[in-house]
């Protein structure tokens, strides 16, 4: 199944998946003990070289959103420099902090048992569902892009 321009989802569920935000500040709000637990950071080689972060977000430790950051390893020295010292804080401290960041594409995806996403975070995090939604989204900031991929467990 290819990317989809709107889920096709209702209530809480759509509610999460189209959320403007920070997943996280909701996650606070919705929640409390919210704690972004670090999966990979470090070199990822499609056709170019990335840099890849790959958190967790948890409340009361339960998993509640995978997040998969790419940037190109070149706009990781300018652009996008304040990824590598994020630590243990979440991508929103730096999205949604900065006028000269845009979201400029949010795409949604249903993903099955057998999709290659679907079994890379089950093997993370144990999965008791048949189905995940994930949305893909893409920002730019000084003309450098960075993808965001969100996973809701």
């Amino acid at each position: 199944m290819t990317w989809l321009i709107s889920p096709k989802v209702e209530g809480n569920e759509l509610s999460w998946l189209t959320e403007e935000g920070s997943l996280t500040e909701r996650l606070k709000k919705e929640f409390d003990d919210v704690k972004v637990e670090i999966v990979y950071e470090g070199v990822y080689v499609l056709d170019k070289t990335f840099y890849t972060r790959e958190v967790i977000l948890k409340s009361n430790d339960i998993p509640r959103v995978f997040a998969r950051t790419l940037v190109k390893e070149d706009d990781l020295l300018q652009a996008w420099s304040s990824l590598k010292n994020l630590g243990d804080q979440s991508l929103a401290t730096i999205l949604f902090d900065s006028a000269e960041i845009k979201k400029t594409s949010v795409f949604y995806k249903e993903l099955f048992l057998d999709d290659s996403l679907f079994v890379y975070v089950s093997s993370i995090s144990p999965i008791h569902k048949k189905s995940l939604w994930a949305r893909k989204s893409s920002w730019e900031k000084q003309g450098a892009n960075l993808d965001l991929i969100e996973i809701f467990l």
